[in-house]
């Protein structure tokens, strides 16, 4: 995602991935409210426990980054993010 294209919230907070590269650009993602924000970092959460479970069972995931690691990112991301609420 580019800072010049505009975000497709709908998209975004069923897919994460698909609009951001990372957890961390979520935060920095201009227009998006701290509730959008937070609702994207929280899917991408369910997203990534789902595929760390997967990942248990043997499946193997589809991108090149761990699932452990995605999941600490959002959980980084989310951490920073509530942070930010807290002094505003």
């Amino acid at each position: 995602m580019t800072t010049d294209t505009a975000i497709d919230l709908d998209k975004a907070k069923l897919d994460p991935a698909s609009v951001f590269s990372s957890p961390a650009e979520v935060l920095s993602a201009p227009g998006l409210s701290l509730e959008d924000k937070k609702a994207i970092l929280a899917r991408w959460e369910t997203d990534t426990e789902a595929l760390l479970r997967a990942t248990g069972e043997g499946m193997p995931p589809a991108e090149n980054r761990a699932p452990a690691e995605v999941l600490r990112s959002v959980q980084e991301a989310m951490l920073r993010l509530e942070a930010r609420r807290k002094s505003s």
